[in-house]
């Protein structure tokens, strides 16, 4: 869809955050309430609508509480029916939510890897798809990938790959969508003990050498946001982070792979 030149500037601006009302797309969604121009809307995604609602109450800026559950294929025909109602002209789109799986591969129902992948993977290729052509020049696209994607890792097998996949993606991306000067930046945190996990799962992570670190999402959400109004394709937030990323790039997978099973 090409650039609708003086009609995109009578067009609503909004900026789309998914997974918004917790965690780190909560402390995201609250940075942009305080730094974004006064007339862009906030389209918040996600799946519980009392607690999105409850979180919505406390922006300043005006909010459209959308109530979605982004593994629905539902989901995505009211998106499009929304888009082409509003015909906004998306600012920012943040593909935050997501979801991991812990354990062996085999351990876990089948239903558990479809999920994931369906949150993790296809909803962030739908719901970029649908926003793109309501997208300009000087827009943005934001990833949240994680550190995980730099390597495989056994008992977080699924959510790894899918990681991979979204920082693979949003860099090709990047390259593709630089003459219509659309940004995109792909961020990798570390953990950050928030709702993504489950209480069993935050004592696992906390008896790990992941704990060594972990994050904090206001934190994350400041070093994501700077990174990506400089237009750096790929944001580390932690040091412990960008070293996986280089011994990934140093070292021979299986050796990696041994360490992280003997840890």
């Amino acid at each position: 869809m090409e650039e609708r030149g003086e009609e995109a500037l009578e067009r609503q601006a909004v900026a789309v955050i998914t997974g918004a009302s917790s965690g780190l797309g909560a402390a995201l969604t609250r940075l942009l309430d305080r730094t974004l121009p006064e007339d862009v809307e906030l389209w918040l995604i996600a799946r519980d609508r009392e607690k999105l609602t409850d979180f919505a109450t406390g922006l300043t800026h005006r909010t459209r509480v959308l109530a979605y559950d982004l593994t629905l294929e539902a989901t995505f025909d009211e998106l499009k029916r929304l888009f082409d109602q509003e015909q906004p002209a998306v600012q920012l789109l943040i593909n935050n939510a997501g979801e991991g799986c812990s354990g062996s591969f085999c351990s876990q129902e089948g239903a558990a890897h479809q999920a994931l992948c369906d949150l993790n993977v296809r909803a962030q290729l739908a719901l970029t798809s649908q926003a793109l052509p309501w997208m300009g020049a000087g827009s943005s696209l934001l990833f949240v990938a994680s550190v995980a994607a730099f390597l495989p890792q056994p008992g977080f097998a699924a959510y790894a790959a899918s990681k991979a996949f979204i920082l693979s993606f949003g860099r090709a991306l990047r390259e593709e969508l630089k003459e219509r000067g659309i940004r995109v930046t792909v961020t990798c945190p570390n953990p950050m003990l928030t709702d993504f996990f489950t209480s069993q799962q935050k004592e696992a992570l906390l008896k790990s050498y992941k704990r060594f670190g972990i994050e904090d999402p206001d934190r994350v959400a400041e070093k994501t946001l700077a990174a990506m109004r400089r237009d750096k394709g790929l944001v580390v937030t932690s040091p412990s982070g960008k070293l996986i990323r280089l011994a990934a790039k140093l070292l021979p997978t299986g050796l990696l792979l041994k360490w992280i099973r003997w840890k």
